[in-house]
């Protein structure tokens, strides 16, 4: 049965004929070819972990603006955010923390984990091309922080595929503006040159309103983006490319609040700006049935807040982070494969305003996997070992196995353990008032995780459905202590256990894909954590229709608990729409907060009401 997919196809390899798909791609599932679940390219058939795949004809279907806006459709999914665009969001996976969840762009993490979490925000969606999602741990694959999950983030430099060149102008609330360009093309025979800019901005709105404090203060955004990607073909065996990847991002938040050196409540509208670059090159080599790639990168984010109107700095930081990957992998049968390499890594924190110094620290990583496949039964094993300058040494494994009990049933089970490490921040940072006392800890351990994961999926004509049953226990998790201000070991377990549900089907020209999860997750005293709600519904429906395609996507959140008070449950319905004039040119409106449902995910921060915005976009 030929399926019509979902705006947003975020549909999981639990499904063995069903991925990611736009509606008018005659590519099966089965030639769907993915990276992340083990560091090769494979099948999205062959992985048996829970894996969704996120496409650049996805993401403009739904006409979605953020990061964070797309990620948050995907299963096991919560977003957090201090308000509008540019301000702080944090992604949590299956209620582990947002630190607990490895994002990669292009196979590499974020030189951001040097010092914290992600900020989804800042990233700019335009320059992605692709996202893989895999939930569980993947430690033994990774390394550190994939414990709740993966999210590999797949730029445009990141294929060497051809494209159309794309331009898309666009409007909406808030004083919204965007310009965005991109295409690849050929370059003689064997070289393909990719070029993308865009520019983005937002008046915004007051996200943490404080009456008689900072009345009339917006909170808006705006960014400036490029990159450029060479990919050249040497012969048959050898390939390679040089790529480089640049954002500079504009935003204002609110800091206003109690000064321990004033003495009193003052007002702070901050101004902050972050500028991050990214320089790559790899090689990859294959001969028969061995495939070798060695990839080398260099990543630099400089971050500075000041406060309006003073000029007075309240942040001046840099993060630098190297990278070499040496990844191997051989066919040694038809049905068994091994694979394995080495990462190095080496992240430095440079903090300019005099509370941490200097810091770095070096990471090396050895990896190997084994993947087994005699239908029906399939297996997959791998094992990690971390050598880390600053805690030592620390093991990880990871076994899963597939049993198809029929044609359309098959039966998945995995363990696997999977660790956090303290990052520089946690280390070595020193408190911000005059005192300055040193709050990081130089003695803290990783973070260590034993996971299970247990599911059951079906495909048949009429539709798919999946159901995945977890468990998570977390020891020595890090959390900062207000009495005696430091970074801390945790004593005793966190943990969480969960449902997970993902069903798709179609009704007439409907498409409708849907997923829901049950969850409960607890600290070491059995208290629920921070803003994780235990129950999540999420549902993306699409139809075409002539000339016009439209997407419409809604999502609950039940009531969660926050610092010192409780977070009400909320609901929020958006709209996207599709006009195609002509073969290539599309007229674009869509709706955010259809409903215009006032909700906050962080405790003071108002979330948007109702946006509106247009674009028009032409290919060629």
């Amino acid at each position: 049965m030929k399926k019509t997919l979902l705006a947003l196809a975020v549909t999981s390899v639990y499904f063995p004929s069903f991925s990611s798909i736009a509606a008018d791609d005659k590519t099966q599932a089965d030639d769907v070819m993915v990276v992340t679940a083990n560091r090769f390219e494979q099948p999205v058939t062959s992985v048996l972990a829970p894996f969704n795949v996120v496409t650049r004809q996805d993401i403009d279907k739904v006409q979605a603006k953020t990061l964070t806006e797309v990620i948050s459709l995907l299963p096991g999914v919560q977003v957090t955010q201090n308000g509008g665009r540019g301000q702080l969001a944090s992604i949590m996976v299956r209620g582990t923390n947002s630190d607990q969840v490895l994002v990669l762009v292009d196979g590499i993490r974020m030189a951001r984990s040097v010092a914290g979490s992600v900020d989804f925000n800042q990233i700019p969606l335009t320059q992605v091309e692709r996202i893989e999602f895999t939930r569980g741990a993947r430690a033994a694959l990774y390394g550190s922080e994939a414990i709740g999950g993966v999210i590999n983030i797949i730029t445009l430099t990141g294929t060497d595929t051809l494209s159309k060149t794309k331009l898309d102008l666009g409007v909406g609330s808030h004083n919204y503006q965007e310009a965005n360009a991109s295409g690849a093309y050929n370059i003689g025979d064997k070289t393909v040159l990719q070029l993308a800019a865009g520019y983005e901005s937002d008046d915004g709105y007051n996200v943490r309103p404080q009456p008689g404090l900072n009345d009339g203060d917006k909170h808006g955004f705006d960014s400036r983006n490029a990159s450029l990607a060479l990919h050249h073909q040497f012969n048959n065996q050898l390939s390679g490319y040089v790529a480089t990847r640049w954002y500079k991002n504009h935003y204002q938040y609110d800091a206003s609040g109690f000064d321990s050196e004033v003495g009193d409540v003052v007002h702070k509208y901050v101004q902050a700006e972050t500028e991050f670059n990214d320089y790559s090159a790899g090689l990859e080599y294959v001969q028969n049935s061995y495939k070798s790639s060695l990839i080398l990168d260099y990543q630099k984010q400089d971050n500075f807040d000041y406060v309006d109107k003073t000029n007075v700095v309240n942040r001046q930081d840099q993060y630098h982070q190297r990278n070499i990957q040496w990844h191997n992998q051989y066919q040694l049968l038809s049905t068994l494969s091994v694979s394995g390499g080495i990462d190095w890594r080496q992240e430095q924190w440079a903090d300019f305003t005099g509370f941490a110094g200097d810091k770095e620290r070096d990471n090396t990583g050895y990896y190997a996997v084994g993947l087994w496949d005699y239908s029906p039964v399939s297996i997959e094993t791998s094992v990690r070992l971390d050598d880390n300058q600053q805690y030592g040494t620390h093991s990880t494994y990871n076994i899963a196995g597939g049993w198809y009990l029929n044609d359309n049933i098959q039966l998945r089970a995995s363990y696997g353990t999977a660790f956090k490490a303290p990052n520089l921040y946690q280390l070595y940072v020193k408190s911000r008032s005059s005192w300055g006392e040193t709050i990081g800890n130089p003695n803290l351990k990783p973070e260590t995780s034993k996971n299970i994961d247990i599911s059951l999926h079906a495909d048949y004509d009429i539709g798919s459905l999946a159901v995945t049953v977890y468990q998570m226990r977390i020891d020595d998790l890090i959390t900062y202590t207000g009495v005696m201000p430091s970074y801390e070991n945790v004593s005793g377990e966190s943990k969480i256990k969960g449902i997970e549900v993902e069903a798709d089907f179609d009704t007439g020209i409907i498409s409708h894909q849907l997923n829901f999860d049950f969850k409960e997750p607890r600290d070491s005293k059995g208290n629920q954590l921070i803003r994780r709600d235990k129950f999540s519904f999420k549902w993306v429906g699409s139809a075409s229709y002539g000339d016009l395609d439209t997407a419409v996507t809604y999502q609950y959140h039940g009531k969660r608990p926050d610092f010192g008070s409780e977070l009400p449950a909320y609901d929020t319905w958006d709209l996207a729409l599709t006009y195609w004039l002509q073969p290539k040119l599309a007229l674009k409106g869509r709706v955010a907060n259809l409903l215009d449902e006032q909700y906050e995910t962080a405790g003071g921060y108002e979330m948007p009401g109702r946006t509106y915005y247009t674009s028009i976009n032409y290919q060629f």
